[in-house]
């Protein structure tokens, strides 16, 4: 179940980030092409995270492995014992069914901006300047989220959760029915008081190849 969710998700984001991904040895390999992270590698469960560690920590390529798991300090094990170093040990992998979800309006002083490419984007801005932002895909019937910020200025006025509001709103008019986003440690309360359901743990861990 977690396997085929972390897939799903992953077309989202590919599609988000104009990312190609593919299969190496029936691992999915997502092609990040970042000085710092030039693979992703994704795990869709921790049954073979020892092996896929052990790969991640001899590629030559500065790369990453991000698991999924309900047992991340077993993982945590795994993945140090194979030589890598743990980037994220908190992060979570969370869903939402859309139909209902909170809409609120903007503050007074902010206004919304919504473009399409056709990724979904939201801008909410303040004379001129962009308080916060994120972006969402949608393929098939998932929406996936995608770099949700607010700028550290205008933060605690609810404005992250204007601009998940809009782009669910945008998401749903294009047929989307189920969320799905990876979440930091800071992004997941958000997210947990707009009614998204914890998944699982998500552990995300490098090589130390340099760039």
């Amino acid at each position: 179940m977690i396997g085929e969710l972390v897939e799903r998700w992953h077309r989202g984001w590919i599609a988000a980030d104009g990312l190609t991904s593919e299969y190496r040895d029936g691992y999915l390999v997502v092609h990040v092409n970042r000085p710092h992270r030039v693979f992703e590698w994704l795990a869709t469960d921790d049954a073979e995270v020892g092996r896929m560690a052990e790969i991640v920590a001899a590629a030559p390529e500065p790369s990453w492995l991000s698991v999924p798991t309900h047992e991340p300090e077993k993982v945590v094990a795994e993945v140090e014992a194979a030589g890598l170093v743990v980037a994220r040990p908190d992060e979570t992998f969370l869903r939402r069914e859309l139909t209902g979800h909170p809409a609120p309006e903007a503050p007074a002083g902010y206004r919304l901006e919504i473009t399409r490419d056709p990724v979904i984007r939201i801008q909410v801005l303040a004379d001129g300047e962009v308080a916060a932002s994120g972006m969402m895909a949608v393929v098939g019937q998932d929406a996936v989220a995608h770099r949700i910020e607010t700028a550290e200025a205008h933060r605690r006025r609810g404005l992250g959760s204007v601009v998940m509001g809009a782009l669910v709103r945008e998401a749903v008019r294009d047929g989307a029915t189920t969320g799905l986003l990876f979440a930091s440690t800071i992004g997941v309360h958000l997210y947990r008081s707009l009614g998204w359901e914890k998944i699982s743990d998500l552990l995300v861990a490098r090589n130390e190849v340099s760039a």
